[in-house]
């Protein structure tokens, strides 16, 4: 890697996207050399710029963050993926970290730490925001609470609306199926209404992409 990191942004929110780029050119360590506003517009950015950091956002059209992450991972392994996140969930993290990202962290991070996190992430080494830790710690069991792709198509079907008939006849399954599949999801996300659920769906990216596009 040379001295200069170069970056591609993932942001489908201008403003967020134009703040953040700011925020990074500050360092003469990182120069942004391309931007992406969906998820298909950032896979053909990683290919054709080849850079050394994806800052990555999950909630994106067209394909989720989640999808671009193992695409890249797959496809283009020179690049690391550092996701920056408004997502408040243990689990998203979580399976973020299983999947091999070389940061995670919160849109809350100060600009400081911004800069030294992509560093570490460009040098190598895993960055995790030290309160997005700290709650990881605290659930010692996250691997068997990890959603199925059938759970997380239950959640996107739920956030739309969906009533248990409907989501059944979507997913061609029982009735009794589907009501099993969301007594998990609430166990697994500790969901107590039906807005948390849309709540997950939302901070996960879920509910802009097509339900064949969840993996």
């Amino acid at each position: 890697m040379s001295d200069t990191i170069s970056v591609v942004v993932a942001e489908d929110h201008d403003l967020v996207k134009a703040g953040l780029i700011a925020m990074l050119e500050t360092s003469d360590r990182i120069k942004v050399t391309g931007v992406a506003s969906d998820g298909l517009e950032t896979l053909e950015r990683v290919r054709h710029l080849s850079p050394n950091i994806l800052i990555l956002d999950l909630s994106m059209p067209k394909m989720s963050g989640i999808s671009v992450l193992q695409q890249v991972k797959r496809r283009y392994k020179e690049t690391k993926v550092f996701v920056l996140t408004a997502a408040d969930n243990v689990l998203i993290w979580h399976e973020l970290l299983e999947l091999g990202v070389f940061g995670v962290a919160n849109k809350n991070i100060k600009p400081d730490e911004l800069t030294e996190a992509i560093l570490t992430a460009a040098s190598g080494n895993v960055y995790v925001q030290p309160t997005i830790q700290e709650q990881l710690d605290e659930i010692p069991d996250l691997k068997n609470k990890r959603l199925s792709v059938r759970e997380k198509q239950v959640i996107k079907l739920v956030a739309e609306g969906m009533k248990t008939k409907d989501i059944a006849d979507v997913l061609e399954i029982s009735d009794r199926t589907v009501s099993k599949h969301r007594e998990n999801v609430m166990a697994k996300l500790g969901a107590a209404s039906t807005a948390e659920i849309i709540h997950y769906a939302n901070e996960s990216g879920l509910t802009k992409i097509e339900l064949s596009e969840i993996e």
